[in-house]
């Protein structure tokens, strides 16, 4: 018989003399105590249960950083292939077109004007979507967010505890505003208004898709504007 089941013994054994005697006495007297035994492992089941919880934590980021970046892919691929449509397009129209599903598909925004930045700073309306646009077809240079992004070239991004009772005229419900720019000069600015339902807001995502669009809308439809001009300058030509 080992030591352990010799211990066991005798304190069953001590219980069976004396069935009324404590048993904190009996484990004295066989010189056996489960307390500091107990203790230990429940230390070791809470460590084990800490290190449990972190592993899953640690699994949570990485889902998240995978369907972000699954995200992100999906959005870049998508831009690539409006970039290439924008760049391919000779007609004014269908660049205006290209523009409006770039906005629509990847930012989620339902309203928006686009407008031509002339060299005297004045605004001029050039495409819009989704909202009456009455009073708001030019703007005066430094008027309101809109032209003061035009004037300085920096993008406007409506807070979200901004009163919009206090917004300029005709700026009422504006998130944001976008510089044009071909060669560091701005040509336009794109005025985003309502978004679409399940877009809770603009995104640093969405900031770093409307820096890439500041230039690739510019020069787009700067290349169709030498494509009208080419008939003209034949013509004259001839």
């Amino acid at each position: 018989m080992n030591i352990q089941t010799q211990e066991t013994a005798t304190l069953w054994g001590t219980r069976a003399a004396d069935p009324n005697r404590p048993e904190e006495d009996i484990r004295t007297d066989t010189g056996q105590t489960f307390e500091p035994r107990v203790q230990a492992l429940e230390t070791e089941r809470l460590r084990l249960k800490g290190e449990l919880e972190e592993i899953r934590r640690e699994q949570q980021i990485l889902a998240e950083r995978h369907a972000a970046t699954a995200e992100l892919n999906t959005m870049l691929a998508t831009l690539v292939v409006a970039c290439q449509r924008l760049h391919s397009c000779a007609d004014r129209k269908e660049v205006l077109l290209t523009v409006r599903e770039i906005i629509a598909n990847l930012v989620g925004c339902e309203e928006y004007i686009l407008y031509r930045v002339e060299s005297d700073g004045w605004l001029f309306l050039e495409d819009f979507c989704g909202l009456d646009v009455s009073g708001r077809e030019i703007i005066l240079p430094r008027c309101g967010h809109i032209g003061h992004t035009a004037l300085t070239g920096e993008s406007y991004w409506a807070e979200e505890d901004e009163d919009v009772q206090c917004s300029p005229r005709g700026e009422a419900g504006l998130t944001a505003c976008i510089p044009l720019k071909r060669n560091g000069m701005v040509t336009g600015a794109l005025a985003l208004f309502r978004l679409l339902p399940q877009k809770s807001g603009l995104h640093q995502l969405d900031r770093e898709l409307f820096r890439l669009l500041e230039t690739h809308v510019a020069s787009a439809l700067y290349c169709t504007e030498l494509t009208e001009a080419e008939p003209l300058a034949s013509g004259g030509a001839a």
